[in-house]
């Protein structure tokens, strides 16, 4: 009897101990920021270095207008297909729209050479189509990823991780550019090495893209997962992004959208117009510190727990539109000052009214960064998941890219009136500020409280519940 105890007790420990979970080995692999790395990675090779082309001014040619048009096209595309790409993404994953998005941009920087080199036109047009379609999957995919991966109170400092690696590119191509055309004290177009250099970093985003783990898969360092959540079909997600469109809110801010990006067709026919190749070549390289600055100015502000959320939003969004505000002013006195002068100006770096003409480009990318930082996190505290969130981040950067296309658009006419382009930007950027203000004063502490996958679930049951009783009604 004594010996059946025994063994009883024995076996009853040896249950006890194999019923005992083993500690869940989590790989580095899965974590956040891991998957930030990946995402980091294709955003410094595509649109980093087509950035840095960019920062050139009018991709590196002698003449802006046909880059201009071609650019035009590229946010044309990008623009409707960005909106829709939020749900495509979300049905076929956003590993594969990434590796999408990252396809379009080599050949974009293929057209840019081959137009410098026998101004072969119409590949350069075939190329921004494909980049303005590949584009709007790219970016609905990556600003989803850099919002939806992380927990909320980090979202902030892995956006200015993320800004940064974008802007890491330019000044990586920046560095290419002066040392490739510090000797070019000239107006005029790029040297063809530039090109090829660009491009085949640009390759490398591709295979970058494919190192992305899938969302279910990914853990956070506080114990929560990511929520995961799509739409029983196609048409459905579709539905979904409809209805958002059309959502008081996302109304209130289609002018900042519209806005936040609209500067830049602008500032690539200021630095072609009135500086030369390697006062460009600088500007490619040094000005994205503007963005890097700003960015983590603006995480740091907005990832302060013990500022009201309401408070934190107010104050970057009015500190953005108040040097927004004054660079426009700033611009349209000195264009004044150029159009009265007998000759054009053409300023080379670090020589007589270089300062005050290269300090606006220098603010734009400060504030402009900064500006669309903000929205980034300001449409991720409405998002309860990360379907929401690809559905938001597509509208946000398609209704940026339609302000782009209209302000490249704009550019890429000869005679184009440079007062036109300081006008619209200045007023669209005050209209939007009213708009703006009434989402933030909507903000409350509801807006950062942990979501997990348990509460998503059983709204979405309440939610259907609630709507086959008012269909039933």
């Amino acid at each position: 009897m004594a010996s059946s105890a025994s063994d009883h007790t024995e076996s009853s420990e040896e249950a006890v101990v194999a019923e005992t979970p083993q500690p869940i080995k989590l790989s580095f692999f899965r974590s956040v920021p891991f998957q930030i790395v990946v995402a980091c990675g294709v955003s410094f090779t595509a649109p980093g270095m087509w950035d840095a082309l960019g920062g050139l001014g009018a991709g590196g040619a002698a003449e802006p207008y046909a880059v201009s048009a071609a650019n035009a096209l590229v946010y044309g595309l990008f623009s409707v297909v960005c909106v829709a790409a939020g749900a495509i993404n979300n049905r076929i994953g956003l590993r594969y729209g990434l590796a999408l998005g990252a396809i379009g941009y080599p050949l974009y920087g293929a057209g840019l050479y081959t137009n410098n080199q026998n101004a072969t036109t119409w590949f350069m047009l075939f190329g921004s189509a494909l980049c303005g379609i590949s584009a709007g999957f790219f970016w609905a995919a990556e600003a989803a990823i850099i919002i939806g991966y992380p927990s909320p109170e980090e979202r902030a400092f892995y956006l200015a991780v993320w800004q940064t690696a974008k802007a890491a590119g330019p000044i990586v191509g920046g560095a290419i550019n002066l040392g490739l055309n510090a000797q070019r004290s000239t107006t005029g177009s790029v040297g063809s090495a530039t090109y090829i250099v660009f491009i085949v970093i640009m390759c490398l985003g591709l295979p970058i893209a494919l190192c992305l783990s899938p969302a279910s898969k990914v853990w956070r360092r506080d114990g929560t997962r990511v929520v995961v959540r799509k739409e029983a079909t196609w048409r459905a997600e579709f539905r979904a992004v409809g209805t958002l469109l059309a959502s008081r809110r996302i109304l209130l801010l289609l002018p900042a959208f519209f806005i936040s990006y609209f500067y830049n067709g602008f500032v690539s026919t200021w630095l072609t117009t009135y500086f030369t190749v390697r006062a460009r070549a600088f500007s490619s390289f040094f000005t994205n510190f503007a963005g890097i600055f700003s960015s983590f100015l603006v995480a740091a502000l907005l990832d302060r727990q013990s500022i009201y959320i309401r408070t934190r939003g107010r104050l970057v969004f009015a500190t953005i539109v108040t040097i927004l505000i004054g660079t426009w002013i700033w611009a349209s006195i000195l264009q004044k000052r150029f159009y009265d002068a007998p000759v054009a100006p053409v300023f080379d770096w670090f020589q007589g009214g270089f300062g005050s003409a290269y300090a606006l480009v220098f603010f734009w990318s400060f504030s402009g960064q900064a500006f669309q930082q903000f929205l980034y996190w300001l449409v991720g505290q409405y998002a309860t998941d990360l379907s929401s969130l690809s559905h938001h981040t597509g509208i946000l950067r398609g209704f940026e890219a339609l302000g782009q296309t209209v302000a490249w658009a704009m550019q890429s006419e000869g005679n184009a009136n440079h007062f036109v382009s300081i006008g619209l930007n200045f007023g669209i950027t005050v209209v939007c500020i009213p708009f703006t203000w009434i989402v933030l004063s909507e903000l409350d502490r509801s807006h950062e409280v942990k979501v997990t996958e348990v509460q998503v679930t059983e709204d979405s049951a309440d939610n259907k519940k609630h709507d086959a009783v008012s269909a039933s009604v």
